[in-house]
């Protein structure tokens, strides 16, 4: 699979369900999609590039998610909303900097730690030349 990196590509999940006001009613619970962008990576590893650009690991985080902007009363779950996205699958058998590679298709969380959507996955690749063993 091809090797996920700062030059682009997209995490996706679908749905986020969120509470959107409905005054005077109730809250209204309402399914979002939820999208990290890779080129806004943090903790990502310098001294390896890929296609000249920074490695995405295992230990990268996107600080905030896009899409479910309109659930301003947050997640059902996690109370959140445009939370981090984190990978929860990399490569068993390729490392940078002693970090687990991630790739396409790997799996990701999205809204934090008590994600609303925890099943996303890496849906757009960063780039298409240079690949990683699963």
């Amino acid at each position: 699979m091809p090797a996920a990196t700062k030059a682009g590509g997209m995490c996706f999940a679908m749905p986020d369900v969120c509470k959107v006001p409905a005054p005077p009613a109730p809250p209204v619970p309402t399914p979002f999609p939820n999208i990290g962008t890779l080129n806004g990576c943090e903790s990502t590893v310098s001294k390896v590039l890929v296609q000249k650009k920074e490695t995405v690991t295992e230990a990268s985080k996107m600080p905030s998610s896009k899409g479910d902007e309109a659930g301003t009363l947050g997640g059902m779950v996690s109370n959140v909303n445009r939370g981090q996205v984190t990978f929860k699958r990399a490569s068993s058998k390729v490392y940078a900097k002693g970090k687990k590679i991630v790739y396409h298709t790997a799996m990701s969380a999205h809204n934090g730690s008590n994600a609303n959507m925890p099943a996303g996955a890496h849906v757009a690749p960063s780039q298409v030349k240079v690949f990683v063993a699963m």
